[in-house]
């Protein structure tokens, strides 16, 4: 199931009510507040219209009663586990009003005091239609057996096999292609979030990257086996391509460990986990933000105080605009880190070059290595060309991220890499 792609995330949706669904206008924006429970303690006017219920109804009520039917366990499973960690999440949902008929948002839920508040739009982009059919796929599944956690585990897998390195990428990437699709629609100034996506979208690609440089690297390390065999054919002729071919594997293999070392250390995908958060918590806080505005000239009084809720809105806001500023300036520590031990891995690939031409040279001078020592040199010229161009274009992204960081903030502004960390 593809999730995105270019065009699909900013593709309009046909219509703006589906068949059996309330409907409300893009530029409106739902409210409500729970205890650590789920049990509603606050709303606003557009919340209680759009669901049909009386305020007497929601007050008090756990938030499960708007749940519709045929939301898979599994989506909720996942949000609960993210909130009870204190991550801010996003997801869609359907849910179903008083009188049957759904209305679908995309809700952005944040942990706040003893419980949560959220805030939902909207959705109009095709990701959207094909979450739509992801959840219809779980739904089924879970008709058959499949476990909440099950579901959870299957959903981000489909996500990581649509590009997405983790949730925080994917729920960073949707609400951003949500907001931009509402302001469209709603006549709404768009959102200044260009450099926060551009960093996610660079830190994905970094972790997208990472996969083949690992699969370039074992088969490196196949070419100098192959060497060895071809060393070994000569025998006492072929000492000199034997320590060649050794010390090739020998390169290769620290080179691999490398990035197994940082693979495990969550080093790739931390930097596409903080880009991602960064981004998702730009977009929540402008959605909190417009939430407290719209409570002080709402002239229909939502459900509780306004004045405490959107003191309530205002505080979250205020918290999670400094943590977006927290994972921006570690997304842009991590690139600067990422591109100081790159460039030390180009020293080692550099090192496998200085290798391969004493090979050409040897292998011309030994008698005896024929064609097949020739197609382990061009094997060889093929790999460095494919890795060279590999680390560049991953120190292109890191660079990326520092420059969309010091967009947003003026004391990250990318530096030269001073120095080299070992690997």
């Amino acid at each position: 199931m593809t999730f995105h792609g270019t065009a699909d995330v900013v593709a309009a949706h046909p219509s703006d009510v589906r068949d059996g669904e309330v409907p409300f206008d893009f530029g409106e924006i739902f409210f409500s507040r729970t205890d650590d429970r789920g049990v509603i303690q606050a709303g606003n006017a557009v919340f209680r219209r759009v669901s049909g219920y009386e305020g007497s109804r929601l007050i008090g009520a756990p938030h499960r009663i708007v749940r519709h039917p045929l939301m898979p366990k599994a989506a909720f499973h996942l949000l609960w586990e993210r909130l009870k960690a204190g991550r801010a999440t996003g997801v869609y949902v359907c849910n179903r009003a008083l009188d049957g008929r759904a209305y679908c948002v995309f809700a952005v839920v944040v942990p706040v005091g003893e419980g949560f508040l959220s805030v939902r739009i909207k959705p109009g982009t095709a990701m959207f239609d094909r979450v739509r059919a992801v959840y219809a796929e779980l739904l089924a599944a879970e008709a058959q057996g499949a476990t909440p956690a099950e579901g959870a585990a299957d959903l981000m897998l489909r996500l990581k096999a649509a590009g997405f390195p983790g949730y925080d990428s994917f729920q960073a990437q949707a609400l951003a292609a949500e907001l931009a699709h509402r302001a469209e629609r709603a006549g709404f100034p768009a959102p200044a979030l260009a450099p926060a996506v551009n960093s996610a979208r660079a830190a994905d690609r970094i972790a997208a990257s990472i996969a083949p440089v690992r699969d370039m690297l074992r088969k490196a390390l196949h070419i100098a086996i192959n060497l060895r065999i071809v060393a070994g054919h000569l025998g006492s002729n072929g000492r000199a391509l034997g320590a060649i071919a050794d010390n090739y594997a020998s390169l290769s293999r620290d080179l691999s460990g490398w990035i197994e070392h940082q693979s495990a250390a969550g080093a790739f995908a931390g930097i596409a986990g903080a880009a991602g958060e960064n981004l998702f918590l730009k977009a929540a806080t402008g959605l909190l933000d417009e939430m407290a505005e719209t409570f002080a000239r709402d002239a229909e009084a939502g459900l509780g105080d306004p004045a405490a809720e959107r003191e309530r809105l205002s505080a979250a806001a205020a918290i999670y605009r400094g943590r977006a500023q927290e994972c921006n300036e570690r997304a842009a520590r991590m690139a600067l880190d990422l591109e100081a031990q790159l460039a030390q891995m180009r020293h080692r690939i550099n090192a496998l070059d200085a290798i391969r031409m004493q090979c050409r040279v040897e292998g011309a001078a030994t008698a005896g290595a024929g064609g097949e020592l020739d197609h382990i040199v061009a094997q060889l010229d093929r790999f460095q060309d494919e890795m060279g161009g590999r680390l560049t274009e991953i120190m292109s992204h890191g660079r990326d991220i520092q420059e969309a960081a010091a967009a947003t903030d003026a004391r990250l502004v990318p530096r030269p890499v001073a120095h080299a960390l070992r690997i």
